[in-house]
């Protein structure tokens, strides 16, 4: 009797155990738009081989890709079983990240009797209110360029007392950016430890601390933050870098003012909420000082192309080039393939160096070739970009070739023993030091420019300086001279991270 008694509390206590698991209830997602209950009311009774509930919480818009979407959570809850259960997990946690300004995935599953969304829901979520800047790393770097417009990085070492001094200020500037009520997926202020990340400081050639650098729409500025470092100048910083770049014209006449001396980028479209002008406009905003761009929308454009079709053209800088003007031709929803043709076109081979610019260009690392003209000498800057497009387009992975305001970069003309006067004429800057190009009419003679470039990479200009033409037959006879020192490396950054080099400090 007491077997039999035994077999049936076993029988029952089986039936329970099969009625338990039979009987596990997953919340199950049926109304995504607005939410706000997060499908608490949605319940779904698993099948009897199904022991875990499946819960995936996204956060972004769909598809993720869309211009302008409305970016919601999208919770799903399903039921499941163990081992499909751990293949979402090893697949999506490693990607899950608690930042509500960047899409992300998370995947995780729960047992037991009503398990609900808490199992993930419970982990803490990032509050840019309340925790400063983001902490980059190697696994979520990639992920946190790709989904913000503008990151702005704060590259620190614990040991270094100016990265200390920094951090509280550079976590407030975050808060304060967080508080400015910009919309997902504009801004993220981060920072990188990079004696734990050495691979992101290489990367991207950390050498100092703290480095501040901008990322837009996943590229590296050209050049470092150098402005103030204070919370009311980074969170300027910010405003400014979010302002829509592109300038808007109500009439077609209004492009007849266009400056002769820049490059210009025109949109012609139908209205400002269309997908291209968005793709339009980030490119714009990594760009802007290449260029200056425009757009007009509706009657103000309407004469330029068909409806529904909107147009993107260049036009030169006309009053010292030699290019035509040119219509894009390529998918306007394409952001690479538009960056990289507006590159091309406000980046020419030939550049004009500034003040402004000097410290991006020497940045660079290439040597110069310079023609120093007289700001109202056009003739000669035009003949100079013909010679270098026809015969040294193939040396742009050498050298940077440049043109100067003679008058405003009067200190080179000295070194090279030469004035205002003397002008135009050409010179290399190496870095080391400045050679002058021996007659400015040669230029035009073919092969001279190549050639003097040659005699560059080949040292022949560095030992003719020092020892002259000719070689000297013995060592009584060498005459050693010093060639000019180059002066465009004293616009470089300094090397020393703390100098009072324009405002940093």
């Amino acid at each position: 009797m007491s077997r039999v008694r035994m077999l049936g509390i076993l029988t029952i206590f089986l039936c329970a155990l099969v009625l338990q698991v039979s009987c596990l209830e997953c919340y199950v997602c049926e109304n995504q738009e607005d939410n706000s209950e997060k499908c608490v009311k949605s319940i779904k009774t698993c099948d009897f081989n199904q022991d875990v509930c499946l819960t995936e919480i996204k956060w972004g818009s769909t598809p993720y890709w869309s211009q302008g979407t409305k970016k919601q959570y999208y919770i799903s809850k399903r039921c499941s079983n163990k081992t499909e259960c751990a293949t979402n997990r090893q697949r999506y946690m490693p990607l899950c990240t608690y930042i509500w300004y960047q899409d992300w995935v998370c995947g995780d599953c729960c047992q037991g009797d009503r398990c609900n969304y808490y199992i993930i829901i419970c982990h803490s979520f990032y509050n840019p209110i309340d925790s400063g800047a983001v902490q980059i790393t190697q696994s979520n770097l990639d992920m946190v360029l790709a989904s913000n417009e503008i990151v702005f990085i704060n590259f620190y070492a614990e040991w270094c007392k100016f990265s200390n001094i920094l951090m509280p200020i550079f976590d407030d500037a975050a808060v304060e950016v967080a508080k400015a009520g910009y919309d997902p997926g504009k801004v993220v202020m981060g920072k990188v430890d990079c004696d734990q990340e050495g691979a992101i400081a290489t990367r991207f050639h950390i050498t100092k601390y703290p480095t501040l650098k901008l990322f837009r729409n996943g590229f590296p500025a050209k050049k470092e933050y150098r402005g103030q470092r204070s919370v009311e100048a980074f969170a300027e910083f910010i405003k400014k870098q979010l302002t829509d770049p592109i300038v808007q014209f109500g009439s077609l006449k209004e492009l007849h003012d266009l400056s002769e001396d820049k490059r210009h980028i025109i949109g012609y479209m139908d209205r400002r909420d269309q997908p291209e002008y968005e793709v339009l406009r980030k490119v714009a905003a990594s760009l802007k000082d290449e260029c200056l761009f425009h757009a007009g929308f509706g009657d103000a454009s309407q004469q330029m192309h068909p409806p529904g079709q909107p147009i993107i053209v260049f036009r030169t800088d006309k009053r010292t080039s030699i290019e035509p003007d040119e219509t894009y031709h390529g998918s306007m929803l394409n952001f690479d393939e538009l960056y990289t043709w507006v590159q091309q076109k406000c980046i020419p081979i030939v550049r004009e160096i500034t003040f402004e610019n000097a410290e991006e260009l020497t940045e660079e690392g290439l040597p110069f070739l310079i023609l120093f003209h007289h700001p109202s000498d056009t003739e000669s800057v035009k003949k100079y970009k013909e010679i270098i497009m026809n015969e040294l387009e193939s040396e742009k992975q050498n050298i940077n070739f440049l043109t100067a305001d003679g008058v405003r970069f009067e200190h080179p003309l000295h070194h090279l023993g030469k004035s205002v006067s003397d002008l135009p004429l050409i010179a290399i800057d190496s870095f080391r030091h400045m050679y002058l190009f021996p007659k400015y009419s040669d230029m035009e003679k073919p092969g001279k420019l190549k050639q003097f470039l040659q005699d560059l990479y080949s040292g022949k200009l560095h030992r003719e300086f020092h020892y002259g033409t000719e070689a000297p037959a013995s060592d009584n006879d060498i005459k050693v001279t010093t060639p000019p020192e180059s002066t465009f490396k004293k616009l470089a950054p300094s090397k020393n991270r703390y100098t009072l080099l324009r405002d940093e400090l």
